[in-house]
């Protein structure tokens, strides 16, 4: 099967493809020559997609390969979902222009968009594994999950399910204990309907994710960007956010931040991919800037002005 996307201009798909090259899993993901591809399964049925850009047209060619018939509209869904395609960039600036400091920031790179997920579980799955870590040794781990315990074949694999990993020994994970136990707690909550990943209101997922172990606000907000494309999802503990926020607005703290973005509703996830950028971290966000996490809360650690590792802070 073949689709054309369509977005709105302007769209910066190539910092999108950077984002997800950077944290593509082995063996799951790859992206090269222009070329978003993974493995996926969708209804029992497994198969690969592969995304590009269309020259030329404000759209993206997807193809799609399964083992069996799957209605069109999931995919579609789940693909414009995943390249943020239905975001109006014009309605985004209109709604960041209150603010003269960040919209002269936006003006600069206007086609931002959020990287999303195509399957909410691994993103979920990969803001804990990527605590306290670099996103180098954070993608090389997430690839020996999915050859442990995904399902795949000669041509690669598909991450693993809930299910799967609902049933792992935590002293079995390449992690600390604490890390690989939130892991089986997230994946038995989903599989009983404590956290609902691709359902329901933004906030409610937040609050369902800040209730398990090992699992503070930083990687809450940043796995409702990711997965429900929340645009107002807002990672204040950022300590990249923060940084940036003392630079350009002369403020300091995470309460004095908090009080400045309120002007950025409803489109905050957005303020954040700006601010990143400009703070020159690769790619935009990534998972090197969270505060580490004790006992199931955020706690701001020390960072490099540009993080390489992924703490419980910043972002995966």
């Amino acid at each position: 099967m073949a689709f054309h996307l369509n977005y709105r201009s302007p769209y910066d798909f190539d910092a999108v493809l950077g984002f997800l090259a950077r944290r593509a899993i082995p063996g799951v993901e790859d992206v090269s020559g222009g070329r978003y591809r993974r493995h996926i399964r969708l209804s029992g049925n497994t198969g690969s997609l592969c995304v590009a850009r269309m020259p030329g047209h404000d759209r993206l060619i997807c193809e799609i390969d399964l083992t069996g018939a799957v209605p069109p509209e999931p995919l579609v869904r789940r693909v414009r979902r995943m390249f943020d395609l239905d975001a109006d960039p014009d309605e985004i600036q209109r709604g960041l222009r209150t603010d003269p400091r960040l919209a002269a920031i936006v003006r600069q790179r206007p086609g931002l968009r959020i990287p999303g997920a195509w399957d909410a579980f691994e993103i979920a799955v990969r803001a804990v594994v990527g605590q306290q870590i670099s996103v180098t040794a954070a993608t090389t781990v997430m690839g020996r999950i999915a050859r442990d315990y995904g399902t795949g074949d000669t041509q690669g694999s598909v991450f693993p399910s809930p299910r799967e990993l609902s049933v792992i020994e935590p002293g079995d994970l390449p992690m600390p204990g604490a890390r690989a136990r939130a892991i089986r707690e997230l994946a038995r909550a989903v599989l009983d309907g404590r956290v609902e990943l691709d359902t329901g209101r933004p906030e409610e997922r937040v609050r369902q994710l800040t209730l398990l172990p090992g699992i503070g606000p930083w990687t809450a907000n940043y796995i409702a960007m990711r997965v429900g494309g929340d645009p107002d999802a807002f990672p204040a503990g950022d300590l990249v956010l923060l940084r940036a926020a003392e630079s350009l607005f002369g403020i300091r703290g995470q309460r004095e931040l908090e009080t400045r973005a309120e002007a950025w509703r409803p489109w905050r996830a957005y303020a954040a991919m700006h601010l990143w950028a400009q703070a020159g971290v690769p790619d935009c966000p990534g998972e090197s800037n969270r505060p580490g996490v004790s006992q199931g809360r955020d706690r701001h650690t020390p960072a490099s002005p540009l993080p390489a590792t992924e703490q419980e802070s910043n972002r995966a």
